[in-house]
């Protein structure tokens, strides 16, 4: 774990002439490419397409829920519930995240007015972007990257201390997974609000008031909606009602965790920590090369319903892109790369991206398990 003295020390990235050489070939030929095609980096008709789908089906389903027509059959009431919950993490990739990146419009309201998706499928969009964005910016740098701290729950780094129920993660850590979204809605943003706040290196966060306001009053709405009327409004056995909400987050927070976690926390992936003086000796760019890997890219339909978060590098690169550009995008990376001879890491399915999560959780299951801090690029002088 970082001692005291770095974790508070400012993390940057320090690269060489050559590797810096890289970042500005890159951003160049992504300027070109919408320069030369005449079209914005930001949301295009697909996009608006695949919101208003978003819409459509959230309120077809729902409706379907509340019409009471299921109520008779629980298990199909059930699987109802169980697809409104993949809806939900469907707005989220496909919606929610493009906006909390300002991705979506170059006008900071409708960014701002989006990402209040993530409120209505019961997260809350101001806690989102601090921690999304503190994962950004130290990705897979333990005692910042926020995406790695678990309280000892997973080990998903070497310098996490190792306890003895780190012996069974790989078997107990998918489970654990289901229990992702249910988490999230009841307990997670309340404690940030709440709790100790803190994000990475930051200690002691103080919220704005209105956000408290926000939290609360978002908070009634979704378990309102999803679950009080519901169980006043429909003739379905009340233990029906309470496992359908249930099913709105397991398998659809497994799924929901998965996409993410594969994209970091694999095998052949690296954990660079700073120097006593808080450097990372490579520059943003090729952290993220040596940090990210995609998956299913091939999949038109796969990165189409995942919202672009399976192709993650070049997210992690220009997150200010909207992801319906991430494909073509991709290709400009992978030729830059193998310009400068630097590995661009995939995996070809979802089922290949899983295998690798679970070899490395299998592997710091282990008290002297090793990972290395830096990959190929650390040789581009």
């Amino acid at each position: 774990m970082l001692n005291k003295t770095t974790s508070e020390k400012r993390v940057r990235f320090k690269g060489t002439p050559r590797k810096e050489e890289f970042i500005k070939v890159l951003r160049q030929r992504v300027n070109d490419y919408f320069e030369q095609n005449n079209i914005s980096p930001y949301a295009n008709g697909e996009m608006i397409f695949k919101t208003i789908f978003s819409i459509i089906m959230w309120g077809g389903v729902y409706g379907l829920i509340m019409s009471d027509v299921l109520s008779s059959s629980p298990w199909l009431l059930i699987l109802a519930f169980t697809v409104l919950g993949y809806i939900n993490i469907f707005i989220a990739f496909n919606i929610m995240h493009d906006a909390t990146h300002d991705a979506y419009s170059g006008k900071r309201w409708v960014n701002d007015l989006l990402g209040y998706s993530m409120n209505f499928i019961g997260g809350n969009q101001y806690l989102f972007r601090r921690m999304h964005g503190a994962h950004h910016g130290y990705v897979n740098i333990h005692g910042i990257d926020v995406t790695l701290e678990t309280h000892g729950t997973f080990r998903f780094t070497p310098d996490e201390p190792y306890l003895p129920i780190h012996k069974y993660q790989h078997y107990y850590t998918f489970l654990l997974y289901c229990l992702a979204m249910i988490h999230w809605v009841t307990v997670k943003d309340f404690k940030w609000f709440f709790g100790e706040a803190h994000i990475g290196n930051q200690k002691n966060i103080k919220h704005p008031f209105n956000e408290y306001v926000i939290l609360l009053i978002s908070k009634a709405f979704y378990f309102g909606a999803t679950l009080v009327l519901p169980l006043f409004l429909l003739s379905a056995p009340v233990w029906a009602i309470i496992v359908g909400w249930i099913c709105i987050h397991l398998l659809p927070g497994l799924t929901f965790a998965l996409i993410f976690q594969v994209t970091h926390v694999y095998e052949g992936t690296t954990y660079p920590l700073p120097d006593e003086e808080g450097n990372i000796e490579n520059n943003y760019a090729l952290h993220v090369l040596e940090t990210t890997a995609d998956f299913s890219r091939q999949s038109r339909l796969g990165s189409w319903l995942m919202g672009g978060i399976n192709i993650h590098v070049i997210h992690h690169i220009f997150p200010g892109i909207c992801h319906v550009h991430y494909p073509a995008l991709t290709n400009i990376l992978k030729e830059v790369a193998d310009e400068f001879g630097v590995e661009y890491q995939e995996n070809p399915t979802f089922w290949s991206a899983i295998k690798k999560h679970y070899q490395i959780l299998k592997h710091l299951s282990h008290p002297d398990a090793t990972v290395p801090r830096y990959g190929k690029s650390a040789a581009l002088a």
